[in-house]
């Protein structure tokens, strides 16, 4: 295996990009989801298009020449998005993401981060709160055969 190197993302990798963010969500909210929207998340193409249009606010990590995670960042403290391809959760990729996304934030003059996550990502949620981030409110979010509640939490930078 070889180092893990982040760099900032290039519309190029928008497919690459799209294939880790849909493999990682299913794969921690599957059993959430009814039968065919699991389907029509796993043919989901637009999600490939949004990306190739964030792409500058996302970054990635590359081992062994694949894309294994990303995350989307930008510099009004939002971290938007953090995924690590299934296969590769558990082995420090999503910790070297996410501090790198902190060092983005902390080197634009960030104050305070906040993202959202499904609340009963239980894995998520306690990725955060043990980096020090507290709960600040919750919503409900639907999607077509999919209800969750959001939860947002806050991280101080300063």
């Amino acid at each position: 295996m070889t180092a893990l190197h982040i760099r900032l993302a290039r519309p190029h990798d928008s497919e690459a990009i799209s294939a880790v963010v849909r493999e990682s969500w299913l794969s921690a909210n599957k059993s959430l989801l009814p039968g065919d929207t699991v389907d029509a998340l796993e043919r989901c193409e637009k999600l490939g298009d949004f990306v190739a249009s964030a792409w500058q606010s996302v970054h990635i990590a590359i081992l062994d020449d694949e894309i294994v995670g990303t995350v989307g960042v930008n510099p009004t403290g939002v971290i938007w998005m953090l995924y690590v391809h299934p296969s590769y959760q558990g082995c420090g990729i999503g910790s070297a993401l996410y501090d790198h996304a902190i060092g983005t934030l902390r080197q634009a003059g960030s104050r305070k981060a906040v993202l959202e996550v499904i609340a009963s990502n239980e894995n998520a949620v306690a990725f955060y709160r043990s980096r020090g981030w507290v709960p600040e409110g919750r919503r409900t979010e639907h999607i077509p055969g999919f209800r969750f509640t959001a939860m947002r939490m806050g991280l101080a930078l300063a």
